[in-house]
């Protein structure tokens, strides 16, 4: 039956007009004949199905593609990964100590680089202003972990992201350009072992000034965040001006997994220094 055409089976009754009509494509209601000779009590609009496979040849495409690219496991971060250009060497051993809270932050950093290469869980949280090096410990980290893995020989996908580059992204395959949209970007960056997000909340505000993110925004990087555990994440923003951004239940999953765990967050101070 499946071979069969829609005009095949609409002929021969296999397919039973209701009389009702589709609000979405004025396409009438059919219901299909079942094995025993009688017909379906669910109705359907001949659109809608083709609308959905058509939908799901898409999904299932997107998915194999995603696949393949973290199948790749160690060269995903260098085929997936948005690294700006002044920040494309960094690593922890050229991350500059000019003060005893540098030293601080470095070590933190090392420390998780350590916890996730034991195969520890849980979100990681870098806050300060502008300048204090949260982006250059956040590249080191995320390739320290891929470097880690490939000398394990574990097949472990690491994928470093700007979010305000990841937005702008998404969105211009809203208009057809490139098949980077929602639902790949969604998937991607779930399904990878770890991801570091750099920059939260700059998709949003411009120098200090401080507005809520767009419904879009917010829904679409909320089920990022509420879907993993292994989240390396930076901000510019205290928690006071990510609930401005955000809201609770958003900022709550920065935090996902640490479970009162201080070493999972560093916050530089109001004074640190800018490497600027």
């Amino acid at each position: 039956m499946e071979l069969m055409s829609f005009d095949y089976m609409i002929a021969n009754k296999i397919l039973l007009d209701t009389g009702d009509v589709c609000t979405i494509h004025n396409k009438p209601y059919y219901r299909r004949m079942t094995q025993e000779g009688e017909y379906n009590s669910i109705a359907m609009c001949l659109e809608c199905q083709k609308s959905e496979l058509e939908r799901l040849k898409r999904s299932s495409a997107e998915q194999q593609t995603i696949n393949g690219m973290l199948a790749k496991t160690w060269a995903t971060f260098e085929s997936v990964s948005i690294i700006p250009d002044d920040l494309k060497n960094a690593t922890i051993k050229n991350f500059e100590t000019n003060n005893l809270e540098d030293q601080k932050a470095l070590s933190f950093a090392q420390r998780a680089i350590r916890y996730y290469g034991k195969g520890g869980e849980g979100n990681t949280f870098l806050q300060g202003h502008a300048g204090v090096g949260k982006s250059h410990l956040s590249i080191a980290i995320a390739k320290s972990l891929n470097d880690t893995f490939k000398i394990y020989n574990e097949p472990k996908s690491v994928i470093f992201m700007p979010v305000a580059r990841l937005i702008q992204r998404v969105q211009a395959s809203f208009n057809g350009g490139g098949r980077f949209t929602e639902e790949f970007a969604t998937k991607l960056l779930t399904e990878c072992d770890y991801l570091v997000l750099d920059d939260l909340g700059k998709e949003t505000c411009t120098g200090n000034y401080i507005k809520p993110v767009n419904e879009w925004t917010y829904r679409f990087l909320f089920n990022i965040l509420d879907s993993r555990n292994k989240t390396i994440i930076n901000t510019n923003f205290s928690r006071a001006e990510l609930l401005k951004i955000y809201d609770n239940a958003f900022v709550d999953r920065l935090t996902k997994g640490m479970r009162g765990d201080k070493d999972r967050i560093f916050k530089f101070s109001e004074g640190a220094e800018s490497k600027r």
